[in-house]
């Protein structure tokens, strides 16, 4: 496996200057049909550091969770639009982009996560410059 990253790393540092990247099926859920890519937090790790340039993200996987979210937005400091959907987000990635000075980031949509409404309120609160497309978990009662 730290054969494959290695292999993958080199292939991506000559995509260092990609700005726009789709990996998942983003229009076919706005038009109802569910669907999704395979691509893990290991996957967003490498793309974070080999493509630190990239301004447009979408994603979407089950497998992926705070932990590549967080890695992106440390490592991809000009990205302007990060959409991700996948249950492991929560209210922690919400947490690390308040930490951070992200002034690029103008949208930041999560769908089919774990994010609360209370998180999505704070951080509405503490980044206003961001306009936030988060789809709010259900809370089971």
């Amino acid at each position: 496996d730290e054969c494959a990253a290695a292999l993958i790393g080199k292939e991506l540092s000559a995509w260092r200057c990609l700005r726009h990247l789709w990996l998942g099926p983003h229009k076919l859920m706005q038009h109802g049909v569910a669907a999704e890519s395979s691509i893990s937090d290991q996957g967003l790790l490498i793309l974070a550091a080999g493509c630190p340039t990239l301004q447009d993200l979408t994603v979407t996987s089950r497998a992926v969770t705070d932990v590549g979210c967080v890695a992106l937005l440390r490592s991809c400091r000009e990205l302007r639009r990060l959409r991700l959907g996948g249950p492991g987000l929560t209210d922690a990635a919400l947490e690390v982009l308040q930490g951070l000075t992200q002034p690029q980031l103008e949208r930041f949509a999560l769908w089919c996560s774990g994010v609360s409404a209370e998180g999505l309120r704070r951080a509405g609160e503490t980044m206003p410059w961001t306009y936030f497309d988060i789809e709010v978990a259900e809370v089971s009662t």
